[in-house]
C-alpha cells in the first residue's frame, strides 16, 4: 500500500475501532504494514484520551441530612480507559481527587 495521509488513517483507524476486528488481521486485509497501523492506532488513540480529560476537579455535593443508603451507589468515576469505579456510603472529597488524578 502506498504511504497515506493522515486523515485517510484516521478514516481506516475508526473503520477498524468499529470492525471489532484485531489490528493484524484489520491491517493485513487493507495491506498496511502492521507497524503503521500500529503506530496510528497509538497516535488517534492518546489523541482521543487526552481529547476526554479537561483536567478539572469537579466537587461532589451531598445533602449532609440525606446519607446513602448502604449498598447504594454515591458516586462513579468512568476513566478514559474504560473502567468504571462506584463508590459507596459517604465518599470523602480528598479520595476522590486521588482516584482521578
Amino acid at each position: 500500500m502506498k504511504r497515506q495521509d493522515e486523515q485517510e488513517m484516521k478514516r481506516l483507524y475508526l473503520e477498524w475501532k468499529n470492525s471489532g476486528r484485531s489490528k493484524a488481521d484489520f491491517a493485513g486485509e487493507k495491506g498496511i504494514v502492521r507497524t503503521t497501523f500500529y503506530y496510528w492506532t497509538t497516535r488517534f488513540s492518546k489523541q482521543e484520551n487526552l481529547s476526554s480529560i479537561d483536567g478539572e476537579f469537579r466537587q461532589l455535593e451531598f445533602a449532609d441530612n440525606d446519607p446513602a443508603p448502604t449498598g447504594h451507589v454515591v458516586a462513579r468515576i468512568s476513566y478514559p480507559s474504560g473502567i468504571k469505579l462506584d463508590l459507596f456510603g459517604p465518599v470523602c472529597a480528598d479520595l476522590v481527587r486521588e482516584l482521578i488524578r
